[in-house]
């Protein structure tokens, strides 16, 4: 054991929400929410209180309200009537309005001291604010959960002891369903945000292991079937011996020895034949950029390169959680990318998997290698649907940005979809093109390919050029994922981890697997 288990460092959520009124109203902390007073006339007395005693009332805010009697409001939560951002001229969709005012209200009773002297929150959703919900209570689900969160790093005993208890909240508009199906996707996400900002002292390729087993096992006893989920783990000596000298030549520096994990999901029988999707997720648990050392300034957030890990994982968890009716498989490719003696060396020549031989060109091209190898195991099995996330390159970012992930696809349909799912959620994407005459920028003269292109042109493009030719003739969605945010955003309260691709994946894998 090198390392602690990383369940003990999970990010606590702040607000609990409860699945019936609470016995007392009396006792309760009532908040009415609106999000358009001018067409909402019933909110129009709560209104006009709320403007004697505190003037001009803004969006985002709360307001105290004296009752009048055991049944008026207490607060008024004014949330911004057109909250959500947009991409490239599209209007914001429904569901990222709807995740983001659960962000805005999450945000406002946790900001709120006072409401921490009741023993629950009652929320009557205006019914402007109802009507514009509907369909979305989900998202709004999401919203209300994913923002109420610390990213701060507390073990869970130490937690319970020095912050003060969740917020616990009752929601009347909120459907059973939308409830349950909301935390489900929020608690995968937040998995996901608490493996992005695990520092690598605690998470390593064999700590990954163990929290990964854990969690399969925590769900099998959950659903009382362990057969739900089955754990594969392939560690060095038996990748060397299947062929696979890429992952082992990007953790043979470490003194923690990389692995491959091969996660299962197998659905209850529903008599339909299944579609198979797999994912892979690239984990690089740190990454000093081998012997092409990274900067000082490079190197400080790269606990965050096995963002790509995080994230097919959560989507993982979450269609299990779902019980979505397809076939998953999810691959994590594990390892360190240190600096020692055994280091890889710019000029040596590895083989993957496949069969490939490839120089290493420059170490600090890592990521592509791991995926290299996982997703020939991938690709083997034929899947219906093959999508690999990582933390891939710097240039998708110099491209698109920070919240705006590169997308190769090399299927119109899927394409579209996602761009279109995305644009629902707010968890954007944004398709780049695979250019054929790229390729040549990746030959070598003493192996079959190079990690790294010759031309620092198209670096996300290169990248994924080297990938392709990893996953044969299979539906292939390649996404260049950042895994973190250097500042506040409509959905996290603090810069750090985010859970990106994670309800943009649940979401449009589901619609696919239903078609």
């Amino acid at each position: 054991m090198t390392s602690p288990s990383p369940s003990a460092y999970l990010l606590k959520r702040k607000v609990v929400l409860l699945n019936r009124a609470p016995a007392d109203l009396s006792s309760a902390a009532i908040v009415r929410v609106i999000v358009d007073a001018e067409s909402d006339p019933n909110a129009q007395p709560l209104i006009e209180r709320a403007r004697a005693l505190h003037g001009d009332l803004k969006p985002k805010q709360l307001y105290a309200l004296p009752a009048t009697d055991s049944d008026s409001p207490r607060y008024l939560a004014v949330l911004s009537k057109e909250p959500a951002k947009r991409l490239a001229g599209n209007p914001p969709g429904a569901a990222h309005q709807a995740t983001v005012w659960g962000a805005q209200l999450g945000a406002l009773l946790l900001s709120q001291s006072a409401l921490a002297e009741f023993p629950s929150v009652f929320v009557d959703a205006s019914a402007t604010l109802v009507a514009r919900l509907e369909g979305q209570q989900q998202h709004f689900v999401v919203g209300l959960l994913e923002r109420s969160t610390s990213l701060k790093i507390k073990e869970a005993t130490a937690f319970e002891t020095l912050e003060r208890k969740p917020l616990k909240i009752w929601c009347e508009h909120i459907g059973e369903e939308s409830r349950i199906t909301g935390e489900k996707i929020a608690g995968a996400m937040l998995m996901t945000r608490s493996l992005v900002n695990m520092p690598p002292n605690i998470l390593n390729p064999e700590s990954f292991e163990m929290f990964a087993r854990e969690l399969v096992r925590r769900e099998c006893d959950l659903e009382n079937d362990p057969n739900k989920i089955a754990v594969e783990v392939f560690q060095r000596d038996k990748l060397l011996a299947e062929g696979c000298g890429l992952i082992n030549a990007v953790g043979q520096g470490s003194d923690v020895p990389p692995r491959l994990i091969r996660l299962t999901y197998f659905p209850r029988s529903s008599g339909k034949p299944l579609k198979h999707v797999s994912l892979v997720g690239k984990g690089i648990t740190f990454d000093s950029g081998g012997l092409d050392i990274k900067g000082s300034s490079f190197m400080r957030n790269m606990k965050k390169d096995m963002g790509g890990s995080a994230a097919a994982l959560g989507v993982f968890m979450a269609l299990a959680r779902l019980g979505a009716p397809v076939r998953v498989t999810c691959y994590l490719a594990l390892a360190e990318n240190m600096i020692s003696g055994r280091s890889m060396r710019p000029g040596d020549v590895y083989k993957a998997k496949n069969g490939l031989t490839v120089e290493i060109d420059n170490t600090d091209a890592e990521g592509r290698l791991v995926l290299a190898d996982a997703l020939c195991y991938a690709a083997a099995e034929k899947p219906d649907w093959l999508i690999d996330l990582a933390t891939l390159t710097g240039a998708a970012r110099v491209a698109l940005g920070p919240y705006v992930d590169s997308l190769f696809c090399s299927n119109g349909e899927i394409e579209k979809l996602l761009v279109e799912t995305g644009l629902q959620l707010g968890d954007w994407v944004w398709p780049l093109p695979l250019v054929e005459d790229y390729e040549t920028w990746l030959d070598s003269t003493v192996a079959d390919v190079v990690n790294s292109a010759s031309s620092g042109h198209g670096g996300a493009i290169t990248a994924a050029t080297f990938l392709k030719k990893f996953v044969g003739q299979t539906n292939w969605t390649h996404i260049d994922t950042y895994m973190w945010s250097d500042k506040v955003t409509e959905l996290n309260h603090e810069s750090g981890a985010t859970a990106k691709c994670v309800r943009l994946l649940t979401h449009a894998i589901g619609l696919w697997a239903n078609q």
